[in-house]
């Protein structure tokens, strides 16, 4: 292989993402922050998650105890 090819096999083994589980603590601080006004994007800094990985879990437990579909 060329020392090319093993450079960016590396890189694309770096930005592998992995999956971390929302435990119930971050739960509550999403919905803390999030009733108090504050935006996703701040609330990820907050909990190290991505804006979207924040917003999406904020809408799967508005769902959740909402009954909705």
């Amino acid at each position: 292989m060329s020392e090319y090819t093993n450079q960016t096999m590396q890189e694309n083994e770096e930005k592998k993402r992995t999956y971390r589980h929302w435990t119930t603590l971050e739960d509550r601080k999403l919905l803390e922050l999030r009733r108090s006004g504050m935006r996703f994007r701040h609330i990820a800094e907050q909990l190290s998650r991505t804006p979207i990985s924040v917003e999406k879990r904020y809408r799967k437990i508005c769902q959740t105890y909402t009954g909705g579909s």
